[in-house]
């Protein structure tokens, strides 16, 4: 193991100072190239634990502030800032970086623009406190245009099935929405197996849903 990665793993475990800054910005000087300088910065900021999520989204504000690159680690650098944001339920801020996310993409990736629309998606539900509106109708249009793989995992079938119960309400198809309602509930139980879990399993990844306090109050005080 290098020194900066010595370094990376104590600031994972401990949080980053000012003088640890200072110290960090002298080992990426050894980094060749702007791209892995700024891996560094959000591979190690995603590692952080949630009380220090706000010094994870400092550094990798800092590598995108320090290290001009190209549209992958620019995309990849807000990606992981909003799953930081995510996961401390700071769903407006991870809205907004999904957003700075899309935009560094362009119109010359759509298949990234696609898998990035589940997320955007996600947070505009949170956002609005799961009521509807014209951009998530946006959102997932724009997902379902991804491959079959990616929309049938455990996680994306939930996020799927809630949207379109929120839809369909809006737009009057209550049958419908009462039958993404079942298929929410079902995803949630214990024994729930997604679609992939044969081939998953054969690689030893299981996976489980991964949701938020308020999506599930969302689906057990619904009536429809």
């Amino acid at each position: 193991m290098g020194k900066i990665d010595e370094f990376e793993q104590k600031i994972i475990k401990q949080g980053m100072t000012d003088a640890d800054f200072m110290e960090y910005e002298k080992l990426l000087k050894r980094v060749r190239g702007n791209f892995s300088k700024r891996q560094h910065c959000y591979i190690t900021a995603i590692q952080f634990p949630r009380q220090y999520a706000e010094q994870a989204v400092k550094l990798i504000q800092y590598g995108l502030e320090n290290y001009e690159d190209n549209w992958f680690s620019t995309y990849t650098s807000y990606l992981h800032m909003g799953h930081i944001y995510e996961g401390i339920s700071n769903y407006q801020k991870a809205l907004e970086v999904y957003l700075l996310a899309k935009e560094a993409l362009g119109l010359d990736h759509p298949e990234y623009v696609e898998e990035l629309s589940k997320d955007l998606m996600w947070m505009k539900l949170h956002v609005d406190s799961f009521k509807y509106s014209v951009e998530l109708e946006e959102y997932l249009s724009c997902y379902e245009k991804t491959s079959d793989f990616s929309k049938s995992f455990v996680n994306a079938e939930f996020k799927v099935a809630i949207a379109n119960i929120v839809i369909s309400m809006h737009h009057g198809r209550f049958d419908e929405a009462k039958q993404f309602l079942e298929k929410a509930k079902s995803i949630c139980k214990p024994n729930n197996v997604g679609k992939l879990y044969n081939i998953l399993a054969r690689h030893k990844y299981y996976e489980s849903l991964n949701t938020t306090p308020e999506a599930i109050a969302f689906i057990k005080h619904l009536k429809i």
